[in-house]
């Protein structure tokens, strides 16, 4: 930076003055000088699914968006398996290489890191109701260093429009002990089933290794198939959806994407939309924003899925009322 303008010739005597002044007001202005620290942000994202990496580039789309380039954020991503112990570790190496934010998709790894994580802001995506699994206190008022985004769809919509097109008398769940979220969702199914005619039968999928039995244990017992969030079933899925195709077990879910791989209707909130409201947290919370001031956001592009070849498939007639709600129909 030049002290003088070029052109100005000052003697010695007020050349000393005058660059003792500037370096004086200097001094006041020396905060706004300092180039602000290099801020980090560690990722855990368990599971090679594509709802998780859809929503993470969209996470990251809007940091960079919004200025924060690589040498100003850097994003540290971690895949651990789907156990405690490898998502200790991560947590472990989140906090030991100094993270200003922690961020976790789905419901599994963000309640573990609830418990574990200590002095980090923490900020969630892709967790069905997380005021029911005790994530938070209420969506407003998260009652703690933790928010998030939540994926919840409204099963009793699902459910209505399934019956409205199959007959469901014993409709098989394949979920999780497991895991609190594949619970819960399992078990408002088998409240709403209560209320719509149909019994639930439940089958437990603890891991990859359970689930080929656990399929097999449901043949001659159920008619359709409802698919929770399970971190096992969502990394079989193409062998879950062949085994209920060979079966002619129309499946409906929450899981998105589904509907592309072959159930018959689906009922999802957009992974991108997830990234993205994600994102918008994570500016807040780094420019200074507290944590425990920011409202669980709710996902607003939820999409009815209908999948009309699979129907045709399965002989199964798709009402007027239904094909009119749906957002995409597959063909």
């Amino acid at each position: 930076m030049r002290l003088f303008p070029r052109g100005i010739w000052v003697n010695r005597t007020r050349g000393i003055i005058l660059l003792c002044t500037l370096l004086l007001g200097a001094s006041f202005l020396v905060p706004a000088l300092v180039q602000a620290k290099e801020q980090f942000v560690a990722v855990v994202v368990t599971g090679d699914l594509p709802r998780y990496k859809a929503a993470h580039e969209a996470f990251v789309a809007i940091l960079r968006t919004a200025g924060m380039s690589e040498d100003k954020l850097k994003i540290y991503v971690q895949t651990p398996n789907p156990d405690k112990m490898s998502w200790g570790n991560s947590l472990r190496k989140a906090a030991g290489v100094g993270a200003d934010l922690i961020i976790t998709y789905g419901a599994p790894v963000s309640l573990f890191a609830k418990q574990e994580v200590d002095g980090v802001p923490l900020l969630f995506a892709d967790v069905y109701d997380p005021v029911a699994l005790g994530l938070v206190k209420d969506l407003n008022i998260t009652g703690g260093e933790i928010s998030g985004v939540s994926s919840a769809t409204p099963l009793d919509a699902l459910v209505l429009h399934f019956t409205k097109m199959f007959p469901a008398k014993n409709v098989g769940v394949l979920s999780s002990s497991q895991e609190e979220g594949a619970s819960l969702q399992a078990k408002r199914l088998e409240d709403l089933g209560g209320k719509s005619g149909f019994a639930v039968v439940k089958a437990d999928v603890k891991s990859s290794a359970d689930l080929n039995k656990v399929l097999e244990g449901l043949v001659g017992k159920i008619d359709s198939l409802y698919l929770t969030e399970g971190v096992a079933i969502s990394m079989n899925l193409p062998a879950v959806m062949a085994f209920a195709a060979s079966n002619s077990w129309p499946v409906f879910s929450q899981i998105p994407g589904l509907g592309e791989q072959g159930a018959l209707i689906n009922l999802e909130a957009d992974p991108v939309e997830q990234g993205q409201l994600l994102g918008v947290h994570a500016i807040q919370v780094l420019n200074g924003q507290k944590v425990f001031a920011l409202p669980v956001r709710l996902p607003k592009k939820v999409a009815l899925v209908v999948n009309l070849k699979t129907a045709s498939a399965l002989k199964i007639a798709v009402p007027p009322d239904v094909l009119t709600g749906a957002a995409r129909v597959i063909k």
